[in-house]
Parts: structure tokens; sequence; C-alpha cells
């Protein structure tokens, strides 16, 4: 799919998740899998970060009682007890929002029949 994106003239981008998790939690375990599962069908970047980590104290504040919690492009998505299905809802907004955009310099392309 990605060679065809990139052969029509669009530059594929992939959604950015980032997932704020904490040591001993099982939620976060049970997200980290859901997030696997979603993985399997479709791609997209995921950033982690531990809200024990030194330097983290602002996300800490805010998910000391919330994590696991999942941003998507730097919006709170979910927090808590989620699952893949939580995720894919997210993906599809997503791609709605934001349809692949032509290359620099690259006349668009209208669908084909």
């Amino acid at each position: 799919m990605g060679l065809t994106l990139v052969m029509a003239g669009r530059i594929p981008r992939l959604p950015r998740f980032t997932l704020f998790s904490g040591p001993n939690c099982s939620l976060c375990d049970i997200a980290k899998s859901e997030l696997a599962k979603v993985r399997k069908t479709r791609s997209f970047q995921l950033d982690t970060i531990n809200i024990q980590d030194k330097g983290q104290e602002q996300w800490k504040k805010k998910y000391v009682y919330g994590i696991p919690a999942l941003h998507l492009e730097g919006k709170e998505i979910a927090k808590g007890r989620w699952d893949a299905q939580t995720v894919m809802n997210a993906l599809a907004e997503w791609d709605k929002k934001n349809e692949q955009t032509p290359a620099p310099g690259t006349p668009p392309t209208t669908p084909q029949a």
C-alpha cells in the first residue's frame, strides 16, 4: 500500500500515539497488548512515557490515577480501561480528518474507476 501511495505522488503519514504508563500497572500491560492487536492490521507511530520517570512530573500529576492514558496527535482519546476497538475508532476519525495530501509539486490525482 505504501508503494502505491508514493507512486501516486502522495506522502503517507502515520498517526502518532503516545501511551502514558507506569511501573507495576496491570492495566498498562493490557493497554500495550491492545495496541499490539491493532498494530497487526494498522501501522502507527507509538511513543511510550513512564509517568514515574524524572522529567515527567506534569504527566504524573495529570495521570497518577488515570493510567494507562492514550493520546492521538497530542489529544487524549482514552484513559483507564480501554481496548483495541477504542483505538480503531480513534484511527477511523483520524483517517477522516487527515486524508493524505499530494507531495509538494505533484498535481492532484483523480480517483480511477
